[in-house]
């Protein structure tokens, strides 16, 4: 009796659980080739490098320097490569477990909620945006949208859909608002872009105050109510965005490099998303393009959205406000990278589902506002494939992904040809790294872009920085090669593909190393 009582609790239980565990057995079946990869994607081996030296007593942004915020670098703390796969395996089935429960809070329906899901699996597993690799934007989106299900549960969000306002105050709703906030703050702290997502849960604030302004029923005493209600919640949300910020300002003050913290953690993404110079053809593309042409764009659709309550459903402003902030957060920097666009997979998975129910209501007769939402979501993709256009976007192959795997899965190709097939450096480096390994070498410099040498043998560099453009972009030639002379590294390589000369470097090698092994993209110096 009580195995009989087990298993129809496990079978309710399992039925009830069907659409995630559908979700969990795509995501594991389309991840499986990345634990076969070799060390080949470049941010990916910088996190590992900058992991792999603070594990080693390295201080963040002073001994060791990338110029994101810092917990993407913390995370990336794990042994190796094979690690930090399964920790983004992980990541990605408790993101993909918070997207659902928060679509089912924005739809209301399993069903719609499933599908929304369903597009959210599949483009951030599959590599058209390079999904298939632990990128800084799919930790970013665990944090995100646990904040988002903690704020579905908080008064504000019910007060979207509300006609009539709930004043709700209670420490369970303040915690949950502190919380949602929290999540959302340490997101900020893996990658800076997630303001934009913070913005789009701060919109709804602003939906819910115009909604009240423009009901002709609504009074003065209850607007100014409701706005009373509305900045103390916003405030209890803010303060939890707040607090792990400040908490990251108060550890590295207090270790000694606030000023390293605040230059190259936090200050330099102003100057990277202003770096990129753009050149479309024609100026009027050009200006939209430029940081003032794009916000200009973004606060007239923010206001045509925003203030369109009556022939559009609440939900859909959310949703198409979330879109269009994070394509503004995608273009931050006007590179074409494809996993910039990780970003907007959340708030396109919606906007999508939400235009199938919107086709739906349109069959039914419920014209008007599924209609204005449907033209309006058509207008949002023709945009957003205007812009991939217009910057070359191009997705990467996800067929040939599959395929090479297949054969390596079925020993028509062996494993140094199925790791040589993603990179041109990967021979070199499985070679380099063994005579590293065999030598017992744990400090070199590499005068080039090669991070990823550094990630599989598990070296630390001979320099703040892990690539030379970045040793360019910040002009460290000077204090690169003091600290080359100070540590006096057994390894120095110098990349073939480097197009840009280290006169001094090039005297020291001359004087003090012999190039012991030359390969085709890379020439080692040992010390003499």
């Amino acid at each position: 009796m009580k195995l009989t009582s087990f298993l129809k609790k496990a079978d309710i239980y399992l039925d009830q659980k069907c659409p995630l565990l559908i979700l969990f057995i795509i995501i594991i079946v389309l991840r499986l080739p990345n634990f076969f990869e070799p060390y080949w994607y470049g941010d990916e081996a910088i996190y590992l490098t900058l992991g792999n030296a603070l594990r080693n007593g390295g201080s963040l942004y002073t001994t060791i320097i990338d110029h994101k915020t810092p917990l993407i670098y913390y995370l990336a703390m794990v042994p190796n490569q094979f690690y930090f796969r399964i920790l983004n395996l992980v990541w990605m089935l408790f993101t993909t477990t918070f997207f659902f429960e928060f679509a089912k809070k924005l739809f209301k329906k399993e069903l719609p909620a499933f599908i929304a899901s369903l597009i959210l699996v599949v483009l951030t597993t599959l590599p058209w945006l390079e999904g298939n690799i632990p990128n800084g934007e799919l930790f970013v989106m665990g944090f995100v949208m646990l904040g988002a299900v903690l704020f579905s549960k908080s008064s504000v969000f019910t007060n979207l859909f509300k006609k009539e306002m709930i004043f709700k105050y209670g420490w369970q709703d303040t915690a949950l608002l502190v919380g949602a906030g929290f999540m959302m703050g340490l997101g900020i702290l893996t990658k800076v872009p997630a303001i934009l997502d913070v913005a789009a849960f701060l919109s709804i604030f602003w939906l819910i105050l115009t909604n009240s302004f423009f009901d002709t029923s609504s009074s003065f005493s209850k607007l100014k109510k409701t706005f009373a209600y509305l900045l103390n919640r916003g405030i209890f949300f803010v303060i939890g965005l707040v607090l792990p910020i400040l908490a990251s300002i108060v550890y590295f003050v207090a270790k000694g490099h606030g000023q390293d913290y605040l230059d190259y953690g936090l200050l330099y993404n102003f100057r990277y998303s202003q770096s990129w110079p753009v050149d479309l053809g024609d100026h009027l593309i050009n200006f939209a393009f430029s940081m003032t042409g794009k916000t200009i764009i973004l606060f007239a659709m923010f206001i045509l959205i925003s203030l369109n309550n009556e022939h559009l459903k609440k939900r859909f402003q959310f949703i198409s406000l979330y879109f269009i902030f994070t394509l503004y957060s995608v273009l931050l920097s006007s590179r074409p990278y494809p996993h910039y666009f990780i970003q907007m997979v959340p708030a396109f998975a919606l906007l999508l589902t939400d235009a199938l129910i919107s086709l739906k209501e349109i069959k039914k007769k419920k014209f008007l506002q599924s209609a204005k939402s449907l033209i309006m979501t058509i207008g949002l993709f023709a945009l957003t494939l205007f812009v991939m256009i217009s910057f070359g976007f191009r997705p990467y192959s996800t067929s040939k992904y599959y395929k090479q795997f297949f054969k390596y899965a079925t020993l028509k190709m062996s494993k140094e040809e199925y790791e040589n097939s993603f990179d041109a450096t990967i021979k070199d480096n499985r070679e380099v790294t063994k005579f590293i390994k065999e030598t017992g070498i744990k400090k070199m410099f590499i005068w080039g872009t090669n991070p990823l040498l550094y990630a599989q043998s598990q070296t630390i560099p001979t320099s703040r920085f892990t690539v030379s453009f970045h040793i360019k972009d910040f002009k460290d030639q000077d204090r690169t090669f003091a600290q080359i002379e100070k540590e006096e590294p057994k390894l120095i390589i110098v990349m073939r593909n480097e197009d840009q000369s280290f006169p001094k470097l090039e005297e020291y090698l001359a004087k003090y190393y012999l190039a012991n092994d030359q390969y085709s993209t890379m020439t080692l110096y040992l010390r003499q």
